[in-house]
């Protein structure tokens, strides 16, 4: 499976995923932190930006989980398209000197859990793995929607003031919360 989009931001960037993985260089690792979990992964989904690499993916999945649920019921293949979108984003961080994990607040959502949720979408793109919730430490909710909107290969965007940008592979749009 070719993955989309990753050589638009990765070209002439050296920004440092070595350490992100123990001195192993990726070029497409991504970093992550589960807010209400604490749960930490850095790995690299992808090893050649063509295909898909399992382990690392994998273990970007598991922290995507529904953690609200059996982990048997709250584990899902997030979309590709979506992990290269907050990968493209992280890279637009690092390059500006911002070497901080993306704190995700949601990814994907059992329709249990999205019915439970106030403000969600009847049928949210969380409950079909194409969306995350997230914030970064060391930047603005309004300047980290700003560059979620600059990201080539992003479908919507949701800027929510009081606390976390949404992000999805669906159609492109924009809205606030």
């Amino acid at each position: 499976m070719a993955l989309t989009g990753l050589s638009l931001l990765a070209a002439g960037t050296r920004a440092d995923a070595s350490q992100l993985l123990g001195g192993k260089p990726s070029h497409y690792t991504l970093w992550l932190q589960r807010m209400q979990t604490g749960e930490t992964v850095s790995a690299p989904f992808s090893l050649d930006g063509k295909s898909l690499y399992w382990p690392g993916y994998a273990k970007l999945c598991a922290v995507l989980r529904d953690e609200h649920v059996s982990p048997h019921l709250g584990y899902v293949q997030m979309s590709v398209r979506t992990i290269e979108a907050l990968w493209a984003v992280q890279r637009y961080l690092l390059r500006a000197g911002v070497n901080e994990p993306i704190m995700v607040h949601s990814g994907y959502r059992t329709a249990q859990t999205n019915a439970q949720t106030e403000g969600a979408a009847r049928m949210s793109l969380h409950m079909w793995g194409k969306a995350v919730d997230f914030h970064v430490d060391a930047v603005s909710i309004a300047d980290l929607a700003g560059v979620c909107l600059a990201c080539p290969i992003r479908g919507g965007v949701g800027y929510y003031p009081g606390g976390w940008v949404h992000l999805d592979s669906g159609p492109r749009r924009y809205w606030e919360g």
